[in-house]
């Protein structure tokens, strides 16, 4: 929970508890009476405290499991992208091996110009 929540809870299970008592504490009735409702107050504010702590505990169950959801379909399409681009990039190796390959195999031996021969216009001299 952030800060201000937490704080927001707290001030409400303390607001309610010190109203409660001071209710009871300058209503008109007999010390039994008194101690009977304060006791009920009293429990009703724990049954309260409680609850909300059981709906912030669900809540945060809740939110673990998006986040752990989320998280693994990241992680899932990060490794996905990946397997894709190194399956790219060896297809690019290869293709530009099969291109030197093909490249070298297109000029033979006897193929080389001799530029120490030739002129500026390409004949032989």
């Amino acid at each position: 929970m952030k800060k201000n929540t937490k704080s927001l809870l707290w001030g409400i299970v303390a607001g309610g508890a010190v109203g409660s008592v001071t209710a009871l504490l300058l209503a008109p009735k007999s010390g039994k009476e008194l101690r009977k409702d304060i006791s009920d107050g009293a429990a009703a504010t724990v049954d309260k405290a409680q609850e909300l702590v059981h709906q912030a505990s669900d809540k945060t169950v809740e939110w673990y499991g998006k986040a752990k959801d989320s998280v693994e379909q990241v992680i899932q399409e990060v490794t996905d992208w990946s397997k894709q681009f190194t399956k790219a990039e060896d297809e690019a190796a290869v293709i530009s091996a099969a291109d030197i390959d093909s490249a070298a195999g297109s000029s033979g031996p006897g193929d080389e110009i001799d530029s120490s021969a030739a002129d500026d216009t390409g004949e032989k001299a």
